[in-house]
């Protein structure tokens, strides 16, 4: 791996740069407090981090940034995701009791995901989507999601075509989404810090990482080791159960309101 680093730096050496300028100014800018009313928004500077990076990409030229750099840009990713995963492994194991007191919660959180299918799927078919509502509604639409799709439509299918669109937006906007709307629930008093750290662990290390932090940052009076152990343990079950749950339950019961709303005969 530290060979592959070093092959990687060399050859996208510009394009490290300017992550490391976006992040660098990220961090001087530092956390910003917006009050609405009873409650607080947070922006954090991951938030501010990928806004920086979509400018610089969107003001073409600019050297480093662009869809030749994808790949780079990918492949950092998977590494980053390593170390931050052992970090959480640490702070999990710290906090187990608490993670053993909370029982079948972590599991039984998983039943949102027919939420999708009950809500977002037959408002995509109102507005005239087809088949791709189908991949688009039945779960949160990330990796495993992705893979399953295409396993049982093939990745020509116009489910695949919905999954991978949901996959899309959820990676551009699922982390700007997942730093904000948390905390709000926790400032209103909807929901404890725990809670909001479970839900945040949803399946996708990135969205995870911004919700975190952001869920840690309106909750100063509780233990950011027990709020990560929280959301990682709820992250990595919500990747096990995803598949599964998308088999027997979420995908049959999206084909069947599919099949009822457009009239479609078995």
């Amino acid at each position: 791996m530290l060979k592959r680093m070093v092959e990687m730096t060399k050859r996208y050496s510009s394009f490290f740069l300017c992550v490391i300028l976006c992040c660098l100014a990220a961090e001087l800018i530092g956390p910003i407090k917006l009050s609405l009313g009873k409650f607080t928004i947070t922006f954090l500077p991951l938030l501010y981090a990928m806004i920086f990076m979509l400018i610089l990409y969107l003001a073409k030229p600019v050297c480093g940034v662009g869809e030749n750099y994808v790949f780079a840009a990918s492949q950092m990713l998977s590494i980053c995701v390593v170390f931050a995963m052992a970090k959480l492994g640490i702070s999990s194991g710290a906090s187990i009791k608490e993670m053993v007191s909370v029982g079948p919660i972590l599991l039984l959180q998983n039943i949102g995901n027919i939420g999708t299918v009950l809500f977002a799927l037959p408002i995509a078919l109102l507005l005239g989507i087809k088949r791709e509502a189908v991949g688009m509604s039945y779960a949160l639409s990330r990796e495993p999601n992705v893979a399953l799709i295409a396993d049982m439509y093939g990745s020509e299918s116009d489910e695949f075509k919905g999954v991978m669109v949901c996959y899309i937006v959820g990676t551009v906007f699922g982390s700007i989404f997942m730093s904000i709307i948390p905390p709000v629930f926790i400032a209103l008093g909807i929901f404890r810090p725990e809670a909001a750290a479970m839900a945040v662990g949803v399946g996708s290390s990135s969205m995870m990482a911004a919700g975190l932090a952001g869920v840690i940052e309106a909750a100063p009076a509780s233990n950011p080791d027990t709020l990560t152990a929280f959301a990682t343990i709820s992250n990595v079950i919500s990747s096990a159960i995803t598949v599964y749950f998308g088999i027997f339950i979420t995908t049959p019961l999206s084909n069947l309101i599919y099949k009822v709303m457009k009239g479609v005969k078995s």
